[in-house]
């Protein structure tokens, strides 16, 4: 974003969800993933990406077992 003061570097909602599922992977951070849900039910994520960085991180036995409920949350913003 583009301000009179200066340019502001934002993430997208899709990397803020793998930044917060970084910290889940790696740490078994609790909170993270539940912070990745939220941004999934509040804003569109693209799920076949953050399933393609998954891999690359070697974490995609990881992925599988929260995909559902990325996935519901996704569909939560669809149907609220």
């Amino acid at each position: 974003m583009k301000f009179s003061t200066g340019r502001l570097s934002l993430l997208s909602p899709t990397d803020c969800v793998k930044d917060r599922l970084a910290a889940f992977y790696h740490w078994n951070d609790l909170q993270c993933l539940e912070q990745a849900l939220l941004v999934a039910e509040a804003k569109k994520v693209d799920l076949k990406e953050v399933q393609r960085w998954s891999v690359a991180e070697n974490k995609s036995v990881e992925f599988q077992r929260i995909r559902r409920r990325l996935s519901a949350a996704a569909r939560k913003r669809k149907n609220p």
